[in-house]
């Protein structure tokens, strides 16, 4: 459950030689002042610094320093899922997020290649307003520098101030050893693949952070690959309305004497609080028609410690096949929030999106698609983000190149040796008959296969 995707340079007009030339007089054509105001803007530049002595071994790399890390894993909370809370306190399970992994795409065009990190799309757009067909690339991404919906942030997030996600991944084992991603070129300088082993498990953690400034769990997702796609689920504390009204109860014996919660538990137990809602996507309505369905927004709760007790005294449990509460011919899977801390965030919209792969594949099966489907007018475009329908992990060395808009040569697309010499990759495109590696149906295809 994800959004955000990838360029690749390509002139639709002229030859491939001509479109190279053109967009280096393009991009030279900018002052020194305009270059050094796009390097110096906060949403597209490397980091000022990398942390050092992350640990490398057999079957795992560190990418977020364990002292950062730890308040976070000891947030945690109980999943009533075995292997899910397993994989999220084993030691072999690696943490990282959009700014350790460095969230990117590839450009695959053949004329201008490589690796760029996500915010430089965006960059590209805006350093190229003079120029239309350039300056479209930013209906495709958003002033904060990401994808647009429904390719931006964990889904349901696009408009919560606040949340933050941390993701893991733990890689399976076969006789103790672990399975390493498999990947491979289509050509020398197109598209780089990859597939990940069955029993791979990727997860996304969900935090808000309280009045008193603890950041708190409020929602864990995962994706685990089976040879023919990916099994998904999604745990938070309560299945559906009533039994949230239900905890409150029993965590506070006098919730009539309080009006609030009164109004939250008269609230929660009714059927006609639901509001129709809708979503819709401009940039990639394409493959995301709209969807029409309702929220529930739980009235604020005034007591902060009570929220964090619904969130931390209660394990975590599945949603899969959840509805969170229907009435008046609607239906929605997942609880809103007028208030800023709260079971969920403000403005949260899950509850328009069932867990299931089925729904979940509306943007996962996209990893990969060129930008030039959405929109066959813009200049410079990539593919959506991500490969075998994971979008938040990458197999490239995080360099400072992968912020560049210009590489002839790929010098970005470097493969992380971290990742080699931990044996979490191995070159070669999986046969069919091999039993732990399966590669799907993809999004991508190769310049002039397709028609505008």
């Amino acid at each position: 459950m994800y959004s955000v995707p990838s360029f690749v340079y390509f002139w639709r007009s002229i030859s491939a030689d001509v479109a190279g030339f053109a967009l280096v007089l393009a991009l030279s054509s900018l002052s020194l002042s305009q270059q050094a105001s796009a390097q110096d803007r906060q949403g597209c530049r490397p980091p000022a610094s990398r942390p050092t002595n992350l640990e490398t071994r057999p079957g795992y790399t560190e990418w977020i320093p364990a002292q950062q890390l730890a308040p976070f894993k000891a947030a945690l909370p109980q999943i009533e899922h075995g292997p899910t809370n397993a994989a999220m306190r084993s030691p072999d399970t690696m943490w990282y997020d959009e700014n350790s992994m460095i969230f990117a795409y590839q450009d695959s065009i053949e004329t201008v290649v490589g690796v760029r990190a996500n915010c430089v799309g965006r960059d590209v757009g805006e350093r190229n307003s003079n120029n239309p067909d350039i300056a479209r690339l930013k209906n495709f991404f958003g002033p904060d520098y990401r994808f647009m919906f429904p390719f931006r942030k964990a889904a349901g997030t696009d408009n919560t101030i606040g949340v933050r996600v941390f993701n893991f991944w733990a890689p399976p084992k076969k006789g103790g050893q672990v399975l390493p991603v498999r990947w491979w070129k289509l050509s020398e300088r197109g598209r780089w693949r990859w597939v990940f082993p069955v029993g791979t498990m990727f997860g996304e953690v969900l935090y808000q952070v309280s009045p008193s400034g603890e950041w708190v769990v409020f929602e864990v997702r995962t994706r685990t690959r089976y040879r023919d796609g990916w099994g998904v689920d999604l745990f938070r504390p309560f299945r559906t309305a009533k039994s949230m009204a239900n905890a409150i109860k029993q965590r506070r014996p006098d919730w009539q004497d309080s009006s609030n919660l009164t109004t939250v538990v008269g609230h929660l137990e009714s059927s006609s609080s639901l509001v129709a809602h809708r979503l819709t996507s401009t940039a990639f309505g394409k493959v995301f028609p709209p969807i029409n369905g309702a929220l529930d927004r739980i009235p604020a709760i005034d007591d902060a410690d009570l929220v964090k007790e619904l969130l931390t005294r209660f394990p975590f449990v599945s949603m899969e096949g959840a509805i969170w509460k229907e009435g008046g011919g609607l239906e929605t899977y997942a609880p809103g929030s007028l208030g800023e801390f709260s079971i969920v965030p403000r403005n949260y919209e899950m509850g328009m999106i069932p867990v299931n792969e089925i729904s979940c594949n509306r943007c996962h099966s996209e990893t990969g698609r060129r930008i030039g489907e959405f929109d066959s007018a813009t200049v410079l475009y990539g593919e959506v983000w991500g490969e075998d329908r994971i979008f938040t992990w990458h197999m490239f060395d995080p360099n400072n190149r992968i912020f560049g808009t210009w590489d002839a040569v790929d010098g970005s697309r470097v493969v992380n040796p971290r990742l080699v010499s931990a044996g979490l990759l191995l070159n070669g495109e999986p046969t069919p008959a091999e039993p732990d590696y399966k590669t799907l149906p993809t999004a991508f295809v190769p310049a002039g296969s397709f028609a505008n």
